[in-house]
């Protein structure tokens, strides 16, 4: 049991205090509930439920007055406090305002997809003025990005396959070579049907397809000159010392058998007032070495359109190459390599020229740090 010292009021009809009491007394429904250690009068509490005003057992506890008084005390007055802020009332307003906020984010939301679901169909949504006076600037945003992101996207794709058009142009395109494989497949149908293979296999249905164009790629120097391959790299510059570009790998078909020979080509020469671009020296090796060739026409030809396109003081070409004919069939020497030369002016008719371009290309002259 414990004493607090309690102020009452008795109110008319319109709520004015007509009379006060110092004290009262109340009974406390809880051992544990403590009030004020300096007050000695007693106060009776009890617990009255919310929802119907009947006592029930709760931690509600308010004072039993009489009609028209309002007690005043700590308890009572945190009570009150508490069943305001708990009342069904005011858990609707609470729930209200949540549910307005979160109409807010989900209206806000259908704004930024505005692209998607469209300026008139958002308006309609709008909760408040707010929100419909921010609605045409933000939809406008969004739509403005969504058209700019659609016109990348669309370049882009126009832009790559525009890329795709021009690096990787079909034979199909082009008639000639549309007959040109053609011919070509029904060749290799004979041959397959030849050797005693079914060309309907299904391992065997694309073979004569892929076999024409992979032919027509290994020989595509025919379809290459030096005026062209050339691009207009030739430079005035007035070097006169030897130039060497080595190790430049060679993929070529024997004629004679038409299986591959491979290898490498070192080229050097002496410029006589002008320079050729270093990348087309292994463009004229690469443009004679995709034809059916012999070695020793083949380090001729890098020789000679050296010589046509920068009229140098002198050139050398060595070339180094393991051919299958002699490998896969014949004599079947896997070890075997073939070594061709060919040289001209300086290279010619200077022997120190000649072997000092010879030590770079064995290894023996300059070597990088």
């Amino acid at each position: 049991m414990t004493s607090i010292k309690n102020n009452h009021r008795n109110l008319n009809e319109n709520g004015d205090v007509i009379e006060e009491s110092s004290s009262a007394s109340i009974k406390s429904a809880s051992s544990g509930d403590e009030a004020s250690d300096n007050d000695n009068d007693k106060h009776e509490l009890v617990t009255v439920d919310s929802s119907n005003n009947s006592a029930v057992p709760s931690d509600i506890a308010v004072c039993r007055l009489a009609t028209g008084r309002v007690c005043i005390c700590e308890v009572c007055e945190d009570t009150r406090t508490r069943l305001l802020s708990e009342s069904p009332s005011s858990k609707k307003k609470k729930r209200t305002r949540s549910n307005a906020s979160s109409t807010n984010n989900s209206h806000t939301s259908d704004v930024s997809d505005g692209a998607l679901t469209g300026a008139s169909s958002v308006a309609a949504t709008m909760p408040s003025k707010k929100m419909k006076s921010t609605l045409p600037l933000t939809t406008a945003t969004t739509t403005t990005a969504a058209v700019a992101t659609g016109a990348s996207t669309s370049n882009t794709v126009a832009s790559l396959n525009n890329n795709n058009n021009n690096s990787s142009t079909t034979p199909s395109e082009d008639p000639e070579t549309a007959i040109k494989l053609s011919k070509m497949t029904a060749a290799c149908q004979t041959i397959l049907e030849c050797i005693g293979e079914d060309p309907n296999r299904e391992g065997l249905v694309k073979t004569p397809t892929r076999w024409a164009k992979a032919l027509l790629y290994m020989t595509h120097g025919y379809q290459q000159n030096t005026d062209v391959l050339l691009n207009g790299a030739v430079f005035e510059e007035n070097h006169n010392e030897m130039v060497v570009v080595r190790d430049i790998d060679i993929h070529s078909l024997c004629e004679h058998h038409m299986v591959p020979f491979t290898g490498r080509v070192h080229i050097g020469y002496i410029p006589n007032g002008k320079i050729l671009g270093l990348s087309k020296l292994a463009r004229i090796a690469e443009m004679y070495a995709r034809r059916l060739q012999v070695q020793e026409r083949l380090t001729r030809q890098i020789a000679d359109a050296i010589v046509e396109a920068v009229q140098p003081l002198g050139v050398a070409v060595v070339v180094e190459c393991t051919h299958f004919c002699m490998v896969m069939r014949g004599v079947q020497k896997v070890g075997a390599s073939t070594v061709t030369s060919s040289v001209r002016g300086c290279f010619e008719s200077n022997s120190k020229t000649r072997a000092e371009f010879y030590s770079i290309v064995q290894g023996k002259g300059m070597k990088m740090c």
